[in-house]
């Protein structure tokens, strides 16, 4: 599977899945803490977004952790017009992949509470929003 096929598989799931749950694009951008441009971007299928955003999809759409960067590097075991939004959160425990990181649902008062990885995201975050304002 090439990039873009990936990126237009993704984009479908996405889209696929939120309409199944009855959300609108600003809805599971708020719901997962994310920028509305990242939903649409993903859901067009032809761009990549953070990896740090993709697991707030992925944990908002109920999802397995790092099951959107298996289809964007090709590690999924289904072709792309076979793999279903089921595909993406089935058999967490049975498929190799990158430790789940959870997601804050609200602000974090320390950044003691943090993984080194989850920190790392949001110092990105409120520098790249910092130097926008």
């Amino acid at each position: 599977m090439d990039e873009l096929e990936a990126l237009q598989t993704i984009g479908r799931l996405i889209k696929e899945e939120r309409l199944a749950q009855g959300l609108s694009q600003v809805q599971l951008a708020k719901q997962a803490g994310t920028a509305i441009k990242t939903v649409r971007t993903l859901e067009s299928g032809t761009r990549r977004t953070q990896e740090i955003n993709q697991r707030k999809l992925e944990h908002a759409l109920g999802w397995r952790a790092g099951s959107v960067s298996e289809v964007l590097k090709g590690k999924s075991n289904f072709a792309p017009d076979m793999i279903t939004p089921d595909d993406m959160r089935s058999g967490e425990e049975s498929r190799p992949g990158p430790p789940r990181v959870s997601v804050p649902s609200a602000p974090v008062a320390r950044a003691s509470h943090l993984s080194d990885e989850e920190l790392l995201a949001e110092l990105t975050y409120r520098m790249m929003h910092r130097n926008r304002g």
